[in-house]
């Protein structure tokens, strides 16, 4: 049985389309589920609305982020942001997110304050209408300037946006369980994981697994995250080489099996 918090994330299917999605989705009997805004696109407001249908409420929305470099490309973003942020609230949603951007070159607090003038409408829209915005530390420089769950947490005082924390790439994080407790407030979703670190024959660093598949120190991640005091979905995305290759259905079912057997053995 599909653990009633865990969420499975359409990252994980990146190139199925949302109907192959939901349909597994319903037959996994989910209850939460994080979206891709390329697979609503072409039908936002119907999709959220067969979604509701299927009693699946949306743990998240991975939306547009801004080209911090290109000031004049900011209107267009936010206006996807709102349109995105609307829907979520109409649909009864818990929150977007997005990776904050890669750096401009500029010294890491001017990238900061460049950012936080981009993001400012949409984290009044966000507020006024009741949903969640966040931002997704990322290792990935080519499209985040927050490589840290503890940079992230001076992006978060500074915007007021709030933090994806992902197990993918939180798992290097120095004194993890005294960052979490400081990103408490701001913490708007958990994604987990396991990651094969890499060596010789096995994917690079960084690779995806599923749980208990790989190298991370799994009950410890999340013994930190419920001693912060998170008690929210938690996000299932698994993706990469060796899920391509396993075929996402299958791929899928076994991640939801071994994510909801740790949430429920740790009593979540």
């Amino acid at each position: 049985m599909t653990h009633p918090l865990l969420s499975i994330d359409a990252m994980s299917t990146f190139r199925w389309s949302f109907d192959e999605d939901l349909a597994l989705w319903k037959d996994l009997g989910l209850r939460h589920a994080g979206l891709l805004i390329s697979k609503l696109n072409d039908d936002p407001v119907g999709k959220l609305a067969r979604l509701r249908a299927a009693g699946i409420q949306s743990s998240t929305v991975i939306v547009n982020a801004f080209e911090l470099r290109d000031p004049a490309s900011w209107d267009a973003t936010r206006v996807t942001q709102a349109a995105m942020i609307d829907l979520v609230a109409d649909t009864g949603g818990h929150s977007i997110y997005f990776t904050p951007g890669r750096t401009t070159g500029a010294a890491w607090r001017e990238v900061l304050e460049t950012f936080a003038r981009a993001v400012a409408p949409s984290v009044a829209h966000a507020r006024k209408r009741g949903v969640h915005i966040a931002i997704e530390p990322s290792l990935r420089t080519d499209v985040s300037f927050v490589n840290n769950i503890r940079d992230a947490i001076d992006v978060a005082e500074r915007t007021g946006v709030e933090i994806v924390a992902d197990f993918g790439n939180m798992w290097m994080e120095r004194d993890a369980r005294e960052v979490l407790r400081r990103a408490a407030p701001h913490l708007a979703l958990v994604q987990i994981c396991d990651v094969i670190i890499g060596s010789t024959g096995k994917p690079p660093p960084g690779g995806r697994v599923h749980i208990g598949e790989g190298e991370l120190p799994i009950r410890r991640l999340m013994d930190e995250v419920l001693d912060s005091g998170y008690r929210g979905v938690f996000d299932l995305e698994v993706l990469g080489p060796l899920i391509e290759h396993e075929g996402y259905d299958s791929a899928v079912r076994r991640g939801a099996a071994s994510a909801s057997a740790l949430l429920t053995e740790l009593g979540v």
